[in-house]
């Protein structure tokens, strides 16, 4: 049982767009009293965005895609198709959180490194 909440606790954070993981942190520290360093986070200006799974909508989702990173479609779909695919490389933080909000409207999720 235990696996089972820890395991809903990370899926629920895996949804999350990088401000609302520097909040939670944020508030993690706070409320268990733990000084967790925060300077990888604070000095991470650049990121890298994966897809991580489509979701129900492929086509949707290719359409974002293609709109993001403006390659043409048949290049967009491959992007959908391959699991973990790059789609954006070295973005800063606003045009990451706006990224991951379009794809997540999509039906998609990502990781962001």
């Amino acid at each position: 049982m235990e696996n089972n909440i820890v395991n809903n606790v990370l899926d629920s954070i895996s949804k999350l767009n990088l401000v609302e993981i520097t909040t939670l942190i944020s508030n993690l520290e706070k409320k268990f009293n733990l000084t967790v360093s925060n300077e990888k986070i604070a000095e991470k200006n650049k990121f890298d965005i994966y897809l991580k799974e489509i979701g129900n909508n492929k086509l949707n989702l290719i359409k974002t895609i293609k709109d993001i990173t403006n390659l043409n479609l048949k290049e967009s779909k491959k992007l959908v198709d391959n699991k973990n695919s790059l789609i954006k490389k070295n973005v800063d933080k606003k045009e990451c959180d706006e990224i991951v909000k379009k794809i997540t409207l999509a039906g998609g999720i990502v990781e962001i490194k």
